[in-house]
């Protein structure tokens, strides 16, 4: 069975919140098509949902990516925040098991991460 193909999708704001959504499998071979729009977004001025639901699979490349992510949100001390959400019991399973939840909230879907990060 083939991965489906990695894409990345950068969404208009959503209640004004920027959303990037992975697709695919986030490894080491395509976590950098993930750190242009990452960067642009953080870049930017808007809080941040990674939306995991259509992520496959992801290794400790896409982990640090997303700690890195956060940390520098954290570290501009401009009040953004970001949150993950993710139906997918397998990239649950790993985001649960490196313990990236105790640090960025994980969420069931997008409309529970949006609620969450709108405060």
């Amino acid at each position: 069975m083939k991965p489906t193909p990695f894409e990345v999708t950068v969404t208009g704001l959503e209640q004004g919140i920027r959303v990037l959504a992975v697709r695919g499998e986030l490894d080491l071979s395509t976590a950098p098509e993930l750190e242009w729009p990452l960067e642009g977004v953080l870049a930017g001025e808007e809080s941040l949902l990674i939306d995991l639901g259509g992520c496959e699979f992801i290794d400790s490349t896409g982990i640090a990516l997303l700690v890195r992510a956060w940390q520098r949100l954290a570290a501009d001390g401009d009040g953004r925040s970001m949150a993950i959400c993710s139906d997918n019991d397998q990239v649950r399973r790993v985001l649960e098991i490196t313990g990236l939840e105790v640090s960025i909230p994980v969420h069931q879907t997008r409309e529970q991460a949006l609620a969450a990060l709108q405060g």
